[in-house]
Protein backbone atom coordinates (compact mmCIF):
# COMPACT_ATOMS: atom_id res chain seq x y z
CA UNK A 1 0.00 0.00 0.00
CA UNK A 2 1.18 3.50 -0.86
CA UNK A 3 2.02 5.77 2.00
CA UNK A 4 -0.58 8.51 2.43
CA UNK A 5 2.06 11.27 2.19
CA UNK A 6 3.52 9.88 -1.02
CA UNK A 7 1.74 11.28 -4.11
CA UNK A 8 -0.01 8.61 -6.15
CA UNK A 9 -0.28 9.30 -9.86
CA UNK A 10 -3.54 8.58 -11.67
CA UNK A 11 -1.98 5.89 -13.90
CA UNK A 12 -0.79 4.00 -10.81
CA UNK A 13 -4.22 4.33 -9.25
CA UNK A 14 -5.87 2.91 -12.36
CA UNK A 15 -3.64 -0.17 -12.22
CA UNK A 16 -4.62 -0.67 -8.56
CA UNK A 17 -8.28 -0.31 -9.50
CA UNK A 18 -7.95 -2.89 -12.29
CA UNK A 19 -6.48 -5.40 -9.85
CA UNK A 20 -9.15 -4.66 -7.25
CA UNK A 21 -12.00 -5.04 -9.75
CA UNK A 22 -10.63 -8.33 -11.09
CA UNK A 23 -10.83 -9.85 -7.58
CA UNK A 24 -14.49 -8.96 -7.05
CA UNK A 25 -15.91 -11.75 -9.21
CA UNK A 26 -17.33 -9.33 -11.76
CA UNK A 27 -18.13 -10.39 -15.31
CA UNK A 28 -15.59 -9.80 -18.07
CA UNK A 29 -18.01 -7.33 -19.66
CA UNK A 30 -18.27 -5.26 -16.45
CA UNK A 31 -14.49 -5.18 -15.97
CA UNK A 32 -14.02 -4.19 -19.60
CA UNK A 33 -16.53 -1.36 -19.13
CA UNK A 34 -14.70 -0.15 -16.01
CA UNK A 35 -11.43 -0.01 -17.94
CA UNK A 36 -12.91 1.87 -20.88
CA UNK A 37 -14.69 4.46 -18.72
CA UNK A 38 -11.83 5.03 -16.28
CA UNK A 39 -9.31 5.44 -19.13
CA UNK A 40 -11.58 7.92 -20.86
CA UNK A 41 -11.67 9.97 -17.66
CA UNK A 42 -7.88 9.76 -17.30
CA UNK A 43 -7.40 10.84 -20.92
CA UNK A 44 -9.73 13.78 -20.44
CA UNK A 45 -7.94 14.91 -17.27
CA UNK A 46 -4.52 14.55 -18.90
CA UNK A 47 -5.60 16.87 -21.71
CA UNK A 48 -6.55 19.62 -19.27
CA UNK A 49 -3.23 19.85 -17.41
CA UNK A 50 0.47 19.79 -18.29
CA UNK A 51 1.76 18.46 -14.99
CA UNK A 52 1.57 14.94 -13.50
CA UNK A 53 -1.92 14.06 -12.24
CA UNK A 54 -2.05 12.97 -8.61
CA UNK A 55 -5.11 11.15 -7.36
CA UNK A 56 -5.54 13.41 -4.32
CA UNK A 57 -5.67 16.50 -6.55
CA UNK A 58 -8.80 15.36 -8.39
CA UNK A 59 -11.83 17.32 -7.15
CA UNK A 60 -15.58 17.31 -7.67
CA UNK A 61 -15.02 20.14 -10.17
CA UNK A 62 -13.00 17.78 -12.37
CA UNK A 63 -15.87 15.28 -12.23
CA UNK A 64 -18.46 17.88 -13.20
CA UNK A 65 -16.27 19.18 -16.05
CA UNK A 66 -15.90 15.60 -17.30
CA UNK A 67 -19.69 15.19 -17.28
CA UNK A 68 -20.08 18.42 -19.25
CA UNK A 69 -17.50 17.11 -21.73
CA UNK A 70 -19.44 13.86 -22.17
CA UNK A 71 -22.71 15.68 -22.79
CA UNK A 72 -21.38 18.61 -24.82
CA UNK A 73 -18.61 17.13 -26.96
CA UNK A 74 -19.27 13.41 -26.93
CA UNK A 75 -23.07 13.85 -27.11
CA UNK A 76 -23.56 11.07 -24.55
CA UNK A 77 -27.05 10.34 -23.29
CA UNK A 78 -27.84 10.85 -19.58
CA UNK A 79 -27.91 7.06 -19.14
CA UNK A 80 -24.40 6.76 -20.61
CA UNK A 81 -23.08 9.61 -18.45
CA UNK A 82 -24.56 7.94 -15.37
CA UNK A 83 -22.91 4.64 -16.28
CA UNK A 84 -19.52 6.32 -16.55
CA UNK A 85 -20.19 8.15 -13.29
CA UNK A 86 -20.88 4.78 -11.65
CA UNK A 87 -17.47 3.60 -12.80
CA UNK A 88 -15.83 6.64 -11.22
CA UNK A 89 -17.79 6.03 -8.02
CA UNK A 90 -16.36 2.51 -7.87
CA UNK A 91 -12.87 3.80 -8.69
CA UNK A 92 -12.78 6.40 -5.93
CA UNK A 93 -14.51 4.05 -3.49
CA UNK A 94 -11.65 1.64 -4.10
CA UNK A 95 -9.11 4.42 -3.53
CA UNK A 96 -10.74 5.46 -0.27
CA UNK A 97 -11.03 1.91 1.05
CA UNK A 98 -7.33 1.45 0.41
CA UNK A 99 -6.70 4.76 2.20
CA UNK A 100 -5.08 6.22 -0.91
CA UNK A 101 -7.27 9.35 -0.84
CA UNK A 102 -8.72 11.44 1.96
CA UNK A 103 -11.83 12.71 0.16
CA UNK A 104 -14.01 11.08 -2.48
CA UNK A 105 -14.69 13.69 -5.22
CA UNK A 106 -17.65 11.70 -6.61
CA UNK A 107 -19.41 11.12 -3.29
CA UNK A 108 -21.72 14.15 -3.56
CA UNK A 109 -22.03 14.19 -7.36
CA UNK A 110 -25.63 13.78 -8.49
CA UNK A 111 -26.59 11.50 -11.35
CA UNK A 112 -28.25 12.99 -14.41
CA UNK A 113 -32.00 12.65 -14.69
CA UNK A 114 -32.99 10.00 -17.21
CA UNK A 115 -36.36 10.23 -18.94
CA UNK A 116 -37.63 6.67 -18.90
CA UNK A 117 -38.92 5.46 -22.24
CA UNK A 118 -41.28 2.55 -22.60
CA UNK A 119 -39.44 -0.17 -24.46
CA UNK A 120 -40.71 -1.98 -27.50
CA UNK A 121 -42.03 -5.47 -27.04
CA UNK A 122 -43.48 -8.00 -29.45
CA UNK A 123 -46.83 -9.71 -29.41
CA UNK A 124 -46.93 -13.48 -29.95
CA UNK A 125 -47.88 -12.99 -33.58
CA UNK A 126 -45.14 -10.43 -34.22
CA UNK A 127 -42.51 -12.58 -32.52
CA UNK A 128 -43.45 -15.64 -34.55
CA UNK A 129 -43.40 -13.64 -37.79
CA UNK A 130 -39.92 -12.34 -37.03
CA UNK A 131 -38.55 -15.73 -36.00
CA UNK A 132 -39.97 -17.30 -39.14
CA UNK A 133 -38.22 -14.62 -41.18
CA UNK A 134 -34.74 -15.48 -39.85
CA UNK A 135 -33.00 -17.58 -42.49
CA UNK A 136 -29.78 -18.26 -40.60
CA UNK A 137 -30.28 -21.47 -38.54
CA UNK A 138 -27.91 -20.62 -35.66
CA UNK A 139 -29.30 -17.10 -35.31
CA UNK A 140 -32.85 -18.45 -35.42
CA UNK A 141 -32.21 -20.80 -32.47
CA UNK A 142 -30.25 -18.07 -30.65
CA UNK A 143 -33.21 -15.66 -30.92
CA UNK A 144 -35.66 -18.42 -30.02
CA UNK A 145 -33.69 -19.16 -26.83
CA UNK A 146 -33.72 -15.51 -25.79
CA UNK A 147 -37.47 -15.31 -26.44
CA UNK A 148 -38.23 -18.42 -24.36
CA UNK A 149 -35.86 -17.71 -21.45
CA UNK A 150 -35.45 -13.92 -21.26
CA UNK A 151 -31.68 -14.21 -20.80
CA UNK A 152 -29.46 -11.33 -21.85
CA UNK A 153 -27.73 -11.46 -25.23
CA UNK A 154 -24.35 -11.51 -23.44
CA UNK A 155 -25.51 -14.50 -21.40
CA UNK A 156 -26.81 -16.34 -24.45
CA UNK A 157 -23.51 -15.76 -26.26
CA UNK A 158 -21.57 -17.31 -23.36
CA UNK A 159 -23.75 -20.42 -23.04
CA UNK A 160 -21.61 -23.52 -23.30
CA UNK A 161 -22.65 -26.98 -24.37
CA UNK A 162 -22.64 -28.24 -20.79
CA UNK A 163 -24.83 -25.36 -19.57
CA UNK A 164 -28.02 -26.89 -20.99
CA UNK A 165 -29.35 -30.00 -19.28
CA UNK A 166 -31.88 -31.70 -21.52
CA UNK A 167 -32.72 -34.36 -18.95
CA UNK A 168 -33.59 -31.79 -16.28
CA UNK A 169 -34.88 -29.32 -18.88
CA UNK A 170 -32.84 -26.48 -17.46
CA UNK A 171 -30.42 -23.81 -18.63
CA UNK A 172 -27.61 -22.49 -16.45
CA UNK A 173 -26.41 -18.90 -16.71
CA UNK A 174 -22.83 -18.82 -15.45
CA UNK A 175 -21.32 -15.47 -14.46
CA UNK A 176 -24.25 -13.39 -15.61
CA UNK A 177 -24.45 -9.67 -14.92
CA UNK A 178 -22.72 -8.95 -11.62
CA UNK A 179 -20.96 -12.32 -11.80
CA UNK A 180 -24.07 -14.14 -10.57
CA UNK A 181 -25.29 -17.62 -11.54
CA UNK A 182 -28.89 -18.72 -12.02
CA UNK A 183 -30.78 -21.69 -13.40
CA UNK A 184 -33.78 -21.21 -15.70
CA UNK A 185 -36.36 -23.92 -16.48
CA UNK A 186 -36.35 -24.90 -20.15
CA UNK A 187 -39.71 -24.86 -21.91
CA UNK A 188 -40.34 -28.28 -23.49
CA UNK A 189 -40.87 -26.70 -26.91
CA UNK A 190 -37.53 -24.91 -26.67
CA UNK A 191 -35.86 -28.07 -25.40
CA UNK A 192 -37.03 -30.01 -28.48
CA UNK A 193 -35.94 -27.19 -30.77
CA UNK A 194 -32.45 -27.05 -29.27
CA UNK A 195 -32.04 -30.82 -29.65
CA UNK A 196 -32.85 -30.36 -33.33
CA UNK A 197 -30.29 -27.52 -33.52
CA UNK A 198 -27.54 -29.73 -32.10
CA UNK A 199 -28.41 -32.68 -34.33
CA UNK A 200 -28.93 -30.92 -37.64
CA UNK A 201 -27.86 -27.28 -37.62
CA UNK A 202 -24.90 -26.59 -35.35
CA UNK A 203 -21.80 -26.27 -37.56
CA UNK A 204 -18.82 -28.54 -37.08
CA UNK A 205 -16.54 -26.51 -34.83
CA UNK A 206 -14.25 -26.85 -31.81
CA UNK A 207 -15.98 -23.88 -30.16
CA UNK A 208 -17.15 -24.59 -26.57
CA UNK A 209 -20.11 -22.27 -27.04
CA UNK A 210 -23.58 -23.69 -27.58
CA UNK A 211 -24.36 -21.16 -30.31
CA UNK A 212 -21.37 -21.10 -32.62
CA UNK A 213 -20.71 -19.81 -36.11
CA UNK A 214 -18.23 -21.83 -38.13
CA UNK A 215 -15.88 -18.93 -38.81
CA UNK A 216 -15.83 -17.14 -35.44
CA UNK A 217 -16.94 -19.87 -33.03
CA UNK A 218 -19.34 -17.41 -31.37
CA UNK A 219 -22.19 -15.00 -32.20
CA UNK A 220 -21.75 -11.25 -32.57
CA UNK A 221 -24.37 -9.02 -30.95
CA UNK A 222 -24.10 -6.62 -33.88
CA UNK A 223 -24.68 -9.44 -36.36
CA UNK A 224 -27.70 -10.71 -34.40
CA UNK A 225 -29.22 -7.22 -34.29
CA UNK A 226 -28.73 -6.86 -38.03
CA UNK A 227 -30.42 -10.22 -38.62
CA UNK A 228 -33.33 -9.16 -36.40
CA UNK A 229 -33.70 -5.84 -38.25
CA UNK A 230 -33.74 -7.64 -41.58
CA UNK A 231 -36.23 -10.20 -40.30
CA UNK A 232 -38.56 -7.53 -38.87
CA UNK A 233 -38.55 -5.68 -42.20
CA UNK A 234 -39.23 -8.91 -44.07
CA UNK A 235 -42.08 -9.67 -41.65
CA UNK A 236 -43.53 -6.18 -42.05
CA UNK A 237 -42.96 -5.25 -38.40
CA UNK A 238 -42.15 -1.55 -38.13
CA UNK A 239 -41.03 -1.51 -34.51
CA UNK A 240 -37.38 -0.87 -33.65
CA UNK A 241 -36.17 -4.38 -32.85
CA UNK A 242 -32.92 -5.39 -31.14
CA UNK A 243 -31.85 -8.46 -29.22
CA UNK A 244 -33.02 -6.76 -26.02
CA UNK A 245 -36.55 -6.64 -27.45
CA UNK A 246 -36.67 -10.43 -27.14
CA UNK A 247 -35.82 -10.26 -23.43
CA UNK A 248 -38.31 -7.46 -22.92
CA UNK A 249 -41.05 -9.40 -24.74
CA UNK A 250 -40.44 -12.40 -22.49
CA UNK A 251 -40.85 -10.29 -19.35
CA UNK A 252 -43.85 -8.44 -20.77
CA UNK A 253 -45.65 -11.68 -21.58
CA UNK A 254 -45.14 -12.99 -18.05
CA UNK A 255 -46.37 -9.70 -16.59
CA UNK A 256 -49.54 -9.80 -18.72
CA UNK A 257 -50.17 -13.29 -17.34
CA UNK A 258 -50.07 -11.76 -13.83
CA UNK A 259 -46.88 -13.63 -12.96
CA UNK A 260 -45.53 -12.61 -9.57
CA UNK A 261 -42.95 -9.86 -10.12
CA UNK A 262 -40.48 -11.65 -7.82
CA UNK A 263 -40.56 -14.67 -10.15
CA UNK A 264 -39.92 -12.41 -13.16
CA UNK A 265 -37.06 -10.80 -11.22
CA UNK A 266 -35.45 -14.21 -10.55
CA UNK A 267 -35.80 -15.33 -14.16
CA UNK A 268 -34.30 -12.10 -15.51
CA UNK A 269 -31.48 -12.10 -12.97
CA UNK A 270 -32.25 -8.66 -11.54
CA UNK A 271 -30.90 -7.62 -8.14
CA UNK A 272 -33.63 -5.06 -7.62
CA UNK A 273 -37.39 -5.22 -8.16
CA UNK A 274 -37.18 -1.61 -9.30
CA UNK A 275 -35.20 -2.75 -12.33
CA UNK A 276 -37.77 -5.44 -13.11
CA UNK A 277 -40.63 -2.94 -12.93
CA UNK A 278 -39.46 -1.13 -16.09
CA UNK A 279 -40.40 -4.23 -18.07
CA UNK A 280 -44.03 -4.09 -16.99
CA UNK A 281 -46.58 -2.54 -19.30
CA UNK A 282 -50.06 -1.17 -18.96
CA UNK A 283 -51.52 -1.17 -22.46
CA UNK A 284 -53.54 1.73 -23.86
CA UNK A 285 -56.49 -0.61 -24.48
CA UNK A 286 -56.37 -1.65 -20.85
CA UNK A 287 -56.39 2.00 -19.80
CA UNK A 288 -59.45 2.64 -21.96
CA UNK A 289 -61.16 -0.44 -20.52
CA UNK A 290 -60.43 0.71 -16.98
CA UNK A 291 -61.80 4.21 -17.63
CA UNK A 292 -64.82 2.72 -19.38
CA UNK A 293 -65.77 0.83 -16.26
CA UNK A 294 -66.25 4.01 -14.24
CA UNK A 295 -69.87 4.61 -13.25
CA UNK A 296 -70.96 7.63 -11.19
Amino acid sequence: MKEQNKPLELDEALAIFDSWASLRGLSEETIRGYKIDSRQFAKYISQTVTTPIYINDISDQHIEEFMHFLVGEKKCSPATVNRKLNTLKMFFRCMKRKKLILEDPVEETERMKVVEKEMNYLTHQELRKILNSIDHPTLYYFALTMAYTGIRVSECKKLKLEDIDFQEHSLKVINGKGGKHRTIPLHLTLSDELVSYLQYHRPTTNSPYFFALKRSGTVSTQYLNQILRNASQKAGIRKHITSHTLRHSFASYLAKQNTNIVIIQKLLGHTSLKTTSIYLHVQQDELKEAVGQIKY
